[in-house]
């Protein structure tokens, strides 16, 4: 894994975010705990009704996969496990850090681009001996500088992506120039911040470095997996290098058994249906 930078000052661009909800914080740390209790994590999300009642809504789409129809967050702790609430509460927090600038078309595009990368990196995390909610969590965060600076500034970030593509502008430098920092370390302080895992953080701020060839880290299934949604078609912003679905696969650790039955028309299908009822 690449080593994490230093925690830069606190940027004036982000200065305008709200914090990280107090909830979601508490229940990113109690999980933490092996020896946590079900009841004692479902009493703390209940603390907070709204957070609780989008927590389920999410639970209940198709992004999760629940057989079932999950009625409460003790079931759906039960239901989904640790792991996925944990990953279910960054997702629920994210969310409402942008949905009240989701008006914006660009924004929308992001963070669209950002659930389907959650989902790819997860599959590709199945192949790679790398944890699939670890890879979930970070492909749906990779662009959280992106999210904070769009969400803070959005008129101002879309017309600077539009000046970026019609000039053909390399948009990290451009996001310098104009904002004093980029979005791969924008997002990397938020994670810092906000005390998501160093190796969360780091992966985020490397995520527009090339793949490395059958490199086994969380680092290389971001790198890949968001190039991957960008070939499938779900692309943000127009990438610096166009890949193709067959060159990127081809960087996985067992790219053979990834691609197996998984044409890139069945493989978005799949995402396409998952991402169908995504809450956003």
């Amino acid at each position: 894994m690449s080593q994490l930078l230093a925690r830069p000052q606190a940027p004036w661009a982000l200065r305008l975010l709200p914090p990280f909800p107090a909830v979601a914080q508490r229940v990113l740390a109690v999980v933490s705990n092996e020896d946590v209790a079900i009841r004692e994590l479902g009493d703390l999300v209940k603390m907070d009704p709204s957070f609780s009642a989008e927590l389920l809504r999410f639970a209940n789409s198709a992004l999760f996969g629940a057989r079932h129809e999950v009625k409460s967050v003790s079931q759906a702790i039960v239901m989904l496990g640790l792991d996925r609430i944990k990953t279910m509460a960054t997702l629920v927090a994210v969310n409402r850090l942008v949905r009240s600038s989701m008006r914006v078309a660009a924004l929308r595009k992001v963070w669209i681009h950002s659930l389907a990368t959650a989902l790819i990196a997860e599959e590709v995390a199945r192949v790679t001996g790398v944890a699939a909610d670890a890879a979930y969590t970070a492909g749906l965060l990779h662009n959280l500088g992106t999210l904070g600076l769009m969400s803070a500034y959005p008129e101002e970030y879309s017309r600077m992506l539009e000046v970026t593509q019609d000039f053909g502008f390399d948009l990290l430098q451009t996001e310098r120039d104009l904002f004093d920092i980029d979005h791969c370390l924008a997002g990397c302080y938020l994670a810092q911040d906000w005390d998501f895992p160093d190796e969360l953080a780091a992966a985020i701020a490397v995520h527009h470095e090339d793949p490395v060839p059958g490199e086994v880290s969380l680092d290389n299934v971001v790198k890949v997996s968001w190039r991957l949604a960008d070939a499938l078609g779900y692309v943000a912003f127009p990438p610096d290098k166009a890949w193709t679905y067959a060159e990127l696969v081809a960087f996985l650790p067992n790219a053979s058994s990834f691609a197996r039955g998984k044409s890139p028309e069945e493989f978005k299908a799949s995402i396409d249906k998952r991402m169908a009822t995504a809450p956003v």
